[in-house]
């Protein structure tokens, strides 16, 4: 898989439309932070345990949604599990 990641990874820059991204460490490495009234918690591990896990995620600059679907089925992602896209928030 990290073979095809990097082939992936190499296409998105050669196109250009590559902004950023970055590959993500397992779950039980993610900690979790609550700020209920003002005052902090912290937990050891990620927000929820699901069967579906990020593993990374890219940030494409494409002109509309059809073309970032044609990108996202290209991902290797998207052939043993999922592949999700998303918008940006305008900040």
């Amino acid at each position: 898989m990290q073979y095809t990641i990097l082939v992936y990874t190499t296409a998105l820059r050669e196109a250009g439309v590559m902004v950023g991204g970055a590959g993500l460490e397992p779950p039980p490495t993610a900690t979790t932070v609550r700020q209920p009234g003002g005052k902090r918690r912290v937990q050891d591990g990620p927000f929820a345990d699901t069967k579906e896990q990020l593993g990374g995620y890219y940030v494409i600059d494409v002109p509309d949604l059809d073309r970032a679907l044609e990108w996202a089925a290209r991902c290797p992602s998207a052939a043993t599990g999922a592949a999700e896209v998303r918008p940006n928030l305008r900040m």
